[in-house]
C-alpha cells in the first residue's frame, strides 16, 4: 500500500540520498472530468429545468447524495457548479442529473434553454463538497428553497432506498403554487421510507396570493419551522441534525434559529448556492501546512496555482507571478494562492481543507508573500 505521506513525491527515490524526489503535479485528483453529451432537458417549472447528461468512461462512483459537479460547455468562459439532483446509487449507468434555475442574465442557465441543447457535448466533472447524511440516528432535518431542493432530493432519496432508521421532517421554501415540483416524488419518498418512521414533506409558500385555493404552509421557510414545529417541540432539538440548501440568506436565518435553540454547530450542514457575485476565497498562508486537499479538488486548472509574488486591488488578485514546479528552489511553503479571476466560486477548496485556511473572509494581503498594491 503506498504511504499517504508520500503522497507529494513520486516513486522511484533517489539513488543517492534514498529521499523520494519532489513532484508538484497533482495525479491523482478526486475531481474527474468527463465528455458527454445532453440527453435530457425537461421543464419542472415556469423557471427550473431537469438535465440529465450521459458521459464517457468510468463514473462518479464515490459520489454521495448530497455533493455536487461541474458542468463545462465550450464557448461560455467558467464552468459551474450543480448539486447532483439524484441519489447517485439510483442514477442510471453513466448518468449525471441537475436541477438548474433559469437566472435572469445567467449565462449557463441561459445558454442551456436555448433550443436543440439536447445532443449538445459537455464536460462534467466531480464530485465535490462534503454536505452529505451523516451516520447518525438523529432525526433529519432538511430546508430547502428553490434548486435547493436538487441536494436535498438526492439525500432523501439515498435515505429511502437504504430504508434508513430515522424520522425526517422536509420544510421547502417557494414563492407560490407555480414553484413547486417533485410533488408526487415526495409522496413516494414517503411510501418507500423505513415503515417504523416517517418522511414529512412541507412544502411553504412566502408569496401564494390570498384568494387562491393554497391551503398549506405560509410564510418564509425557516421562520415558519421555527414557529410550528421548533417552539412547539413537534421536534426535538436536542435529538436532530439540520441539512439546508439554497439561498444565502435562507441558510443564515435558519442556523441563526436552531443554535439559538441550542443547537450544536456540528449539527448544521448546509450547501449554500453562492455565485459569481460571491467573493473568492482566500488562503491564509499562515495556516497552510500544504497537505494539497485544496489542489485535489480544484474544478478548474489555474484557480488555485504557486506563486511567489502578486499583485492585489480590494476585488482580489491582479497579477501572478507564477511557481513552474521542479523549476524552483525551496519556495513551495506558503505560496499557495486562488486567482479570483479563474475561481467560479464553487468553494470546494473551503470543504476540503482540513486546516481551516481558506476562506471568503481572509485577508486578501498574504503576510508570508511578496505582494504589490496597485
Amino acid at each position: 500500500m503506498t504511504n499517504p505521506l508520500l503522497k507529494h513525491f513520486n516513486d522511484p527515490f533517489d539513488n543517492e540520498s534514498g529521499l523520494p524526489v519532489p513532484n508538484r503535479e497533482i495525479n491523482t485528483s478526486r475531481v474527474k472530468r468527463h465528455t458527454g453529451v445532453i440527453t435530457s432537458l425537461e421543464k419542472l417549472t415556469h423557471d427550473t429545468f431537469e438535465l440529465t447528461v450521459t458521459y464517457d468512461g468510468i463514473g462518479f462512483v464515490e459520489a454521495q447524495a448530497g455533493q455536487y459537479g461541474i458542468l463545462e460547455v465550450e464557448g461560455i468562459d467558467k464552468p459551474r457548479a450543480y448539486s447532483f439532483a439524484k441519489a447517485p446509487c439510483l442514477e442510471n449507468p453513466n448518468e449525471v442529473t441537475f436541477f438548474i434555475r433559469l437566472v435572469p442574465g445567467g449565462e449557463m442557465s441561459n445558454w442551456l434553454v436555448q433550443p436543440n441543447r439536447v445532443g449538445q457535448k459537455v464536460i462534467v466533472g466531480g464530485p465535490m463538497g462534503k454536505f452529505r447524511l451523516d451516520k447518525s440516528d438523529k432525526t433529519i432535518v432538511c430546508i430547502a428553497g428553490g434548486s435547493g431542493m436538487s441536494a436535498i432530493n438526492a439525500i432523501v432519496e439515498q435515505a429511502a432506498s437504504r430504508k434508513l432508521e430515522r424520522d425526517c421532517f422536509f420544510f421547502y421554501g417557494a414563492r407560490a403554487q407555480e414553484d413547486l415540483y417533485l410533488l408526487a416524488e415526495m409522496e413516494a419518498i414517503a411510501a418507500q421510507w423505513h415503515p417504523d418512521y416517517k418522511f414529512t414533506f412541507v412544502p411553504v409558500l412566502s408569496e401564494e396570493p390570498d384568494h387562491t385555493d393554497w391551503h398549506g404552509a405560509r410564510g418564509l421557510v425557516t421562520q415558519y419551522f421555527k414557529e410550528n414545529f421548533l417552539d412547539t417541540n413537534k421536534i426535538d432539538i436536542t435529538n436532530m441534525k439540520a441539512f439546508f440548501c439554497g439561498p444565502p440568506a435562507m441558510i443564515d436565518h435558519g442556523a441563526l434559529i436552531l443554535k439559538a435553540a441550542g443547537l450544536d454547530e456540528d449539527d448544521i450542514g448546509y450547501d449554500k448556492f453562492e455565485d459569481a457575485r460571491s467573493p473568492a476565497p482566500v488562503i491564509n498562508n499562515s495556516k497552510c501546512t500544504v497537505c494539497d486537499e485544496c489542489l485535489l479538488v480544484k474544478p478548474v486548472a489555474n484557480c488555485i496555482v504557486e506563486s511567489s509574488m502578486f499583485s492585489y486591488r480590494e476585488t482580489g488578485i491582479t497579477s501572478l507571478q507564477r511557481v513552474s514546479p521542479g523549476q524552483t528552489s525551496g519556495a513551495y511553503y506558503n505560496t499557495l494562492v486562488i486567482n479570483s479571476d479563474e475561481c467560479i466560486r464553487c468553494y470546494a477548496c473551503i470543504d476540503a481543507c482540513p486546516h481551516d485556511a481558506i476562506s471568503p473572509t481572509n485577508d486578501l494581503i498574504q503576510k508570508t508573500l511578496r505582494v504589490s498594491a496597485v
